[in-house]
């Protein structure tokens, strides 16, 4: 299995967090899909470098959103993590926890080539209370 990487960075405001988060390339009707389970969040393209670069820009519309809504930390707990306000504040959930929560990453881990990988990303942590 080829790794895969990728980089993310989410630039409003000054205070990240540096979250490494699961990621897995695979195809579906001839179109590349980036996807990030633990946010349910895809990117996609003709090829794989394409798919990467439109989950960077999910990735970072996903965070200026939640974060101008002031819901970044609510969505995230009904995505499983976990919110702790020293250390680590985020903790993401694990695959293997949410597989069975989550149809679309039940279907493609059972019945679809796929390629996984981390990637980095920076998380606003100013909007972390």
């Amino acid at each position: 299995m080829k790794n895969v990487e990728l980089t993310g960075e989410w630039k409003k405001g000054k205070n990240t967090i540096k979250v490494n988060l699961p990621v897995m390339i695979f195809e579906e009707d001839g179109v590349q899909i980036a996807y990030v389970p633990v946010l349910d969040i895809s990117g996609y393209g003709h090829t794989e470098e394409e798919a990467k670069k439109s989950l960077n820009h999910c990735l970072n519309e996903y965070f200026s959103y939640t974060v101008n809504k002031n819901t970044l930390f609510k969505d995230l707990e009904a995505h499983g993590w976990k919110i702790r306000k020293k250390n680590k504040p985020f903790i993401a959930p694990e695959i293997t926890d949410i597989i069975n929560k989550n149809e679309y990453l039940h279907d493609i881990v059972n019945s679809r080539p796929y390629k996984m990988g981390r990637m980095d990303v920076d998380m606003p942590s100013y909007a972390h209370s």
